[in-house]
């Protein structure tokens, strides 16, 4: 086992102050914290460099008294603290962000993907609630999601707090630091507000100084921002930190970033983090990493940052103009919600969406079923139904998804020579059709299994071999062929979206499935499934035709785009698709 991280310097000052509080006052401590307290921060921290720890524990003592809190030096300067205290080493654009909050109301920072904004968000609420006396400061952290306050921001909170041996103790959203009568008072929390709740924003502001950090900006609602705003008010100030909203036009943080570029809003600033200034890509000269356990060889603190090639690829996969790469990669605000069909975040909450438990559910792994490893739960007596994407010509994928109850699974994937014609296509079909009737039954599903496969090309045939099949016994689901190219089997001239084909009918009853319920936040789908799916499924654009119906970007047009046709995310529209018969209950 690895051993303990060695305190910083002024860590161990400190706790030789806790140790004895006491301590020995000296006239030349007292002078050396006065003169040290009023320095230009610069001065200051070199001067710091030069006490030995002895002087440095009569130094931090004489501060205590002065300002109320052993942290004292560092009130004014978040990323010394960040380096002095805990240790820790940042680059550039992140000490540009943390030293900003001591000197604006309002510090907004879109970032793309990986360059360490939680991490830092994490350290400021650290500096926050040490370099204040208690009692002075509240932190307030908040974010979309409660289990994104819980999972991702507060871990690095606590980590800080008890590696950096600073005072008081966290629990698992909640830091308190006891006070000079032994009373703990709470000096940070976290918390999510419900979407329309406004109320739930006030109440906040009881102490001298407030911080609220506002990790994962890009979905906060309008509300929730302005209420947040509304308590800006006295020695107050605001960090709001995440990736630009993909899906969401002119939403709440989009134009608290437009402000702070405003010159005419002097309290407001806005540092936008694109993934290309990461110092793996810049080249930025950065120090050793002094976060990871001490048994990890020494490396440079630009290996956990995105380098070039993520870059690439990501364009490569997502197109240069898709709102992911607008967001992720430049850290800017994609115009007009991107257009897709399906946004990316939808895609993304439906990914992360928890899964259930309590009575009724269970796990697929613990039904003892040959070749069902996954972990997921799913509900006991659900439902599970197939969809089949066969490539047109043997060219593209042939792709197999499963849905069981409300998560959608990947089950099979080829190319090539694996589905050149029809028989072979039609057994791998048949393998999966035997594992979902096993999966039904030990479900106690009452309904059969459902396949539906597209009909186009050797899909065709490969339907009429299982259709035979099941006449044969070997089988006792029920085929659906489909032909995306037909009309629609449900147009209601008065929708909204008015699909003009099946396989835009079809693509808009998912986006309908994976819409976020106003009161709850979240979609009805979840999706277990691979990375190359979720990007085609946020791939294609959508438009209208001249006569008024909504058109889903075709896969010729897509290829022109230098997109791959999306074979996975439509086998995922054909198991979720119920055809006319099913969904009446003709067909069992």
């Amino acid at each position: 086992m690895a051993a303990p991280k060695p305190p910083t310097p002024a860590v161990a000052a400190a706790q030789a102050v806790i140790d004895n509080r006491s301590g020995i006052r000296s006239k030349e401590a007292t002078s050396v914290a006065d003169t040290l307290l009023r320095a230009p921060v610069p001065v200051r921290r070199a001067a710091l460099k030069t006490l030995d720890g002895n002087d440095l524990t009569h130094v931090l003592a004489e501060v205590e008294r002065e300002t109320g809190t052993l942290y004292g030096l560092w009130a004014d300067t978040p990323s010394g603290f960040i380096t002095d205290v805990l240790g820790e080493s940042i680059w550039s654009k992140q000490r540009e962000i943390v030293d900003a909050v001591p000197n604006f109301t309002r510090v907004m920072v879109p970032a793309g993907f990986g360059v360490g904004k939680t991490y830092i968000a994490g350290r400021l609420v650290a500096w926050a609630g040490a370099t204040n006396p208690v009692g002075t400061m509240l932190v307030v952290t908040t974010a979309t999601r409660f289990r994104q306050v819980r999972n991702q921001l507060w871990p690095h909170i606590r980590k800080c707090v008890s590696r950096a041996g600073l005072p008081g103790f966290c629990d698992e959203v909640q830091w308190k630091i006891p006070d000079q009568w032994n009373n703990d008072v709470r000096v940070a929390y976290g918390f999510t507000a419900q979407a329309h709740d406004e109320a739930s924003m006030q109440g906040i502001h009881g102490n001298p100084k407030l911080l609220i950090v506002v990790d994962e900006a890009g979905g906060i609602a309008r509300s929730i921002g302005n209420g947040t705003n509304n308590l800006l008010t006295g020695d107050a100030r605001m960090l709001a930190i995440g990736n630009p909203a993909m899906d969401d036009p002119r939403s709440w943080f989009e134009i608290m970033c437009e402000e702070g570029d405003d010159p005419d809003e002097p309290g407001t600033v806005t540092i936008p983090i694109a993934t290309f200034d990461s110092p793996a890509i810049t080249k930025e000269r950065v120090p050793y990493c002094l976060d990871c356990p001490p048994a990890v060889a020494r490396h440079s603190l630009a290996i956990h940052l995105p380098a070039q090639d993520w870059i690439d690829r990501t364009i490569r996969e997502y197109g240069e103009d898709h709102p992911y790469v607008i967001a992720k990669v430049h850290a800017k605000f994609p115009k007009g919600g991107g257009g897709k069909v399906i946004p990316t975040t939808w895609v993304e909450d439906a990914k992360n969406a928890e899964d259930p438990t309590g009575p009724g559910w269970v796990r697929l792994c613990d039904l003892g079923l040959d070749g069902e490893t996954a972990k997921h739960t799913v509900k006991m007596g659900a439902w599970v139904r197939l969809g089949v994407d066969v490539a047109a010509d043997g060219g593209d994928e042939f792709t197999i998804y499963r849905i069981v109850g409300d998560v959608v699974e990947h089950r099979h994937h080829s190319s090539g020579a694996a589905n050149d014609n029809q028989v072979k296509v039609a057994k791998k079909i048949l393998e999966e059709v035997h594992a979902a009737e096993r999966l039904a039954k030990a479900l106690g599903s009452r309904a059969k299994v459902h396949v539906k496969v597209d009909k186009n090309g050797l899909g065709h045939g490969a339907v009429g071999m299982l259709e035979v099949w099941g006449q044969n016994g070997r089988h006792n689901s029920v085929i659906f062929g489909v032909m995306v190219s037909e009309s629609p089997e449900r147009d209601d001239p008065g929708a909204v979206m008015r699909p003009y084909r099946k396989r835009d009918e079809m693509w808009l009853a998912t986006r309908g499935l994976m819409q976020p319920d106003p009161s709850t936040g979240i979609g009805r789908i979840r999706l277990r499934v691979d990375r190359e799916a979720a990007i085609q499924l946020t791939t294609p654009n959508l438009g209208n035709n001249a006569g008024g119906y909504a058109v889903v970007e075709s896969k010729k047009q897509m290829k022109t785009r230098g997109m791959k046709s999306p074979d996975r995310a439509e086998a995922i529209l054909l198991a979720i698709y119920e055809p006319g018969p099913a969904r009446r209950g003709i067909i069992a």
